[in-house]
């Protein structure tokens, strides 16, 4: 997985700098940086992080829908206007089939955010797959109250263990009969957990994929009694070891290793809120045994720590090619540990006043422990703005009072069915696609508090150029390292050379929509092709992907085309255009 690091003349600690992306620096309306793909930078790491805040996962997973709507609309026009990467196979792009593990390398996430970068990256699932879960798992959830005493734990978590055995059964790419209780590293000792050991062996099948091998990795945070206040404990799919040689002095020292934990131990682990779920207890033999809570006490925010382990495991000269950190909605702060929470004439009853400017300090820790603006800031602070490598999108108005267990009956719209009904959580379910949806649609940037670059829809656009310009040059230089794509594109999962893994169609999902075909092709798309290490077919003439100009105008980003390296007598694709 280690990259060698490339040579800059001015390094600096907590500010990376690395070829390609520095050259976008100057300019601030950020379509410099969505374009700057080549072949050297397009395998540097791509990183999504998912803030905690309970049942408000589901209005990360509605931008990150958005997101896969945009990378499908640029997969096509890419496709249209420069033709479909040499040698490959894919000439269709449906938004609801398309995998995020195929464009991301890294899925950071705390709590609710936690479960989302499980689905979509170590069960490869598509986005609209998760949100269907999160509606049928938020009424097994929250729609079942077991307990309403002050500070006592709310609900089962047996639930919540239950619904993620039966996803990764419904779900697992590994065998074609899963009983659910597969490993969360893709690497495991059959003996004992990796945190002790260096050198592992697969205990369900050799080849799975290992750590040097680019598959999406899955990283979720927790806390454990550690003794550090503000630092989380990171559950891995991957063995990672902190080397003085590579790791600068200033990145978070984390635990070390990956935890030997089954998939719905892992979810559990990081969704163990206080007061919401029971904490889970796992028994690490010689070790002994460790309790884990909701990761949000410590970071509810997880991007800095992706990006500090990012910096350790590639040096302090390679910063990210993207780290999008995606929220749960910025808190209601009006109550901040000082205003009284308890409205009327019986709050000002003293013995109430004091009761209830406790809780209101209560309240406050709560706040804080929702609240990923912090950490925010200062990933900005340290990308110096959000018009290169790191992007933020969170809700910034609607999801203010919104608790993490928020489950109201009401009126909602089945996209499947088309049909509006009031069903459990419909309230709840509809509030927040409706806040989110008219943030995503809002094309005027926030200068004021939110300090926005661009609006949110520009903001998308761009990250979803620059997702699809890297998948594009990962597959047009793959015969540089065919293992590395193979593995990427999840071939490898079986232990067996296979095709490209795809979605996994259930009872649950709906029906393929005809809007997936090129706008310029009428052939439905080719079956993949598994390309066969042992026998490798000579390399094609690779054309370089030629920069495309986004869709909002600027004077001061225009872009030169890249000239078309192909020799002359090489043969055009039936859908390729020469630049």
């Amino acid at each position: 997985m280690l990259q060698p690091t490339l040579p800059t003349d001015s390094p600096r600690a907590l500010s990376i700098m690395t070829t390609a992306t520095t050259a976008s620096s100057a300019d601030k309306t950020g379509h410099a940086w969505s374009i700057a793909v080549n072949e050297d930078n397009c395998w540097e790491d791509l990183i999504l992080t998912l803030d905690g805040g309970g049942i408000r996962g589901y209005a990360s997973l509605i931008i990150l829908q958005r997101l896969m709507h945009e990378v499908a609309d640029c997969e096509r026009r890419l496709q249209d206007e420069h033709g479909p990467v040499a040698d490959s196979t894919r000439h269709t792009f449906n938004e609801d089939e398309l995998l995020p593990c195929h464009y991301f390398d890294y899925m950071y996430g705390t709590s609710t955010g936690g479960l989302i970068s499980v689905m979509l990256a170590r069960l490869r699932m598509t986005v609209p797959q998760c949100l269907e879960i999160y509606r049928k798992v938020g009424d097994d959830l929250f729609g079942h109250r077991r307990n309403v005493l002050p500070l006592a734990t709310k609900f089962h978590h047996k639930p919540l263990e239950k619904a993620v055995q039966s996803i990764v059964g419904e779900y697992c790419k590994h065998h074609t009969k899963c009983d659910g209780h597969d490993w969360h590293p893709w690497d495991i000792n059959s003996k004992e957990d990796l945190s002790a050991h260096t050198s592992q062996e697969s205990s369900f099948c050799s080849n799975i994929p290992k750590q040097q091998d680019r598959i999406c990795q899955s990283i979720c945070l927790t806390a454990t009694h550690s003794g550090q206040i503000d630092e989380a404990y990171l559950l891995r799919t991957y063995d990672h070891r902190y080397d003085p040689d590579v790791s600068p002095v200033w990145v978070t020292p984390y635990n070390e290793g990956a935890d030997k934990l089954k998939i719905w131990e892992v979810t559990r682990a990081t969704s163990a809120a206080p007061f919401f779920f029971k904490m889970l207890e796992a028994d690490f033999g010689s070790r002994g045994k460790i309790g884990f809570k909701d990761g949000g006490i410590r970071e509810n925010n997880p991007s800095y720590a992706a990006y500090s382990e990012h910096a350790s495991l590639k040096g302090e000269d390679h910063e990210p090619a993207l780290l999008l950190s995606i929220g749960t909605g910025r808190p209601d702060t009006s109550h901040d540990g000082f205003a009284s929470v308890w409205p009327g004439p019986f709050g000002k009853v003293p013995l109430m006043k004091k009761w209830s400017e406790k809780l209101a300090v209560f309240k406050n820790v709560l706040i804080k422990y929702t609240e990923g603006e912090d950490r925010h800031k200062m990933m900005r602070t340290i990308a110096k703005g959000e018009h290169r490598w790191y992007k933020r999108l969170n809700v910034d108005k609607g999801l203010e009072d919104m608790p993490l267990d928020s489950w109201e009956k009401g009126q909602w719209h089945n996209p499947r069915t088309g049909i509006t009904k009031e069903v459990p959580g419909g309230k709840s379910l509809s509030r927040m696609e409706d806040v989110t949806r008219a943030y995503l649609d809002r094309d005027q940037a926030k200068k004021d508090i939110l300090l926005e670059y661009a609006p949110p829809k520009i903001v998308l656009q761009q990250v979803a150029e620059r997702l699809v310009r890297h998948r594009r040059m990962r597959e047009a230089t793959k015969r540089d390292d065919l293992r590395r794509w193979q593995t990427h594109m999840g071939q490898w999962l079986t232990g067996e050379l296979k095709n490209e893994d795809s979605m996994i169609r259930t009872d649950h999902d709906p029906p393929v929509a005809p809007k997936t075909t090129s706008r310029n092709s009428t052939a439905p798309a080719a079956s993949a092709e598994v390309d066969n290490p042992e026998t490798p077919t000579a390399a094609a003439p690779m054309k370089d992907i030629p920069a495309i100009v986004i869709r909002q105008p600027s004077a001061a980003s225009k872009v030169h085309q890249l000239q078309d390296t192909t020799n002359s007598s090489t043969p055009t694709a039936p859908n390729e255009s020469k630049v």
